[in-house]
């Protein structure tokens, strides 16, 4: 194997550096700068190479948003595990989605704080019978019935009370993104503070 073909092996592939520069656009810029011919420039694709790949500028959004999901449920899966200690898995799970958020802040801003079109509906979480087709969803309520059936949590609708709680972690991680950084130890104490109050809510 040639040194030059094995670099290309070890190296992104042409989606996945299309999908990396359509995520900085959005971090660095905003969903109104992302163009295809703006992720061609920074990838340095040509378009028609982006075009064999995504459709359009929606087609790319919504990838970005698989991707952005696919990261959240791995972080749910070792999480919220069977087994796990409900209320220990709940809080840990609230801490990463938190974390994973504000690792990127402004795409967290540009892809879920704004009303993107098609994509929107991947983001979607509060309608009825979501956790059947939504993975973390999924995940979110088989943990809190779990702990229903232990007598851990008080017994409830478990979609409603995943749809709450998760609104609620949710709401705080918006306001953390929009209101920019803050001392470091402060919005760690109100993230455990959030977590703690939503956990000890939903105790039998």
């Amino acid at each position: 194997m040639t040194a030059q073909k094995a670099k290309k092996e070890r190296g992104p592939s042409t989606a996945e550096r299309i999908l990396s520069a359509a995520e900085d656009i959005l971090a660095d810029e905003s969903h109104a700068s992302l163009s295809m011919r703006a992720v061609g420039a920074r990838a340095g694709i040509s378009q028609a190479a982006i075009y064999r790949h995504y459709g359009d500028k929606a087609d790319m959004v919504a990838a970005i948003v698989e991707r952005g999901y696919a990261r959240i449920v791995a972080s749910l899966e070792g999480s919220l595990a069977a087994g796990a200690n409900e209320a220990e898995g709940l809080a840990s799970s609230f801490r990463n989605y938190v974390t994973l958020s504000l690792e990127r802040p402004e795409l967290f801003k540009a892809v879920l704080l704004q009303n993107i079109g098609p994509a929107q509906e991947e983001t979607n979480v509060l309608g009825k019978g979501v956790s059947s087709g939504r993975r973390s969803m999924g995940l979110l309520v088989e943990a809190l019935e779990r702990g229903m059936r232990a007598g851990i949590f008080a017994r409830a609708d478990p979609e409603l009370t995943a749809q709450a709680v998760w609104a609620a972690m949710y709401g705080l991680t918006a306001r953390l993104v929009l209101e920019g950084r803050g001392p470091s130890e402060h919005r760690s104490a109100l993230i455990e503070r959030q977590i703690e109050i939503v956990v000890k809510g939903l105790r039998a």
